[in-house]
């Protein structure tokens, strides 16, 4: 027992040194709890990274709405456009393009159908909707492809770097600049 009675004292005094201690933490200990606990957490939770679904028909859906608002004149003596799929693919480089099949019909078999007025009559419909369209576009979307045909036959698609399509609807660039910034090639 005499042996028993020092090693009590000792850790008894540690105890009491330990309560009385006047180290004061700066962190109050609901904070100390908060921060371990989540801590805690994110190491446990996995970080989902939101995926944008991207609903492609309403893209569609929106683009033939614009398009067939065209002035009457303009469809019976320019064209009429018809958007027909709206798509987003990864390429092998990593990055995503925006593709937009369109179809062109001039009247009296005349020769009206170009990529370059096509991707006009397109991004004029894009931007009335183009908060809808941005809010459908993944964040990963490098290139707009608008694949164009004449009524069936491919005849070019014209590509615009997203970046340049969203700075073009925002009024962060002009026309001008938008227009030196897109270019053609030939269709898939």
């Amino acid at each position: 027992m005499k042996r028993l009675l020092p090693s009590v004292l000792i850790i008894s005094l540690i105890l009491l040194l330990d309560a009385c201690s006047t180290l004061i933490s700066p962190i109050s200990p609901a904070v100390g709890t908060a921060v371990a606990q989540t801590q805690t957490a994110s190491m446990w939770t996995p970080s989902v990274t939101p995926m944008n679904d991207p609903n492609e028909a309403k893209i569609v859906e929106w683009l033939n709405r614009k398009l067939s608002e065209a002035d009457p004149l303009e469809r019976t003596l320019d064209a009429h456009y018809q958007a027909l799929d709206a798509s987003f693919s990864s390429s092998l480089s990593a990055s995503m393009i925006f593709r937009v099949d369109m179809r062109c019909e001039c009247p009296y078999n005349a020769q009206c159908c170009v990529p370059e007025r096509m991707f006009v009559v397109a991004i004029k419909a894009m931007k009335d909707y183009k908060d809808d369209i941005l809010e459908q576009a993944p964040g990963s979307v490098t290139d707009l492809h608008l694949v164009c045909y004449n009524h069936q036959t491919p005849i070019g698609t014209m590509v615009a770097r997203w970046a340049d399509v969203i700075s073009y609807f925002n009024g962060d660039i002009t026309g001008d600049q938008f227009g030196w910034r897109v270019y053609k090639i030939s269709a898939p």
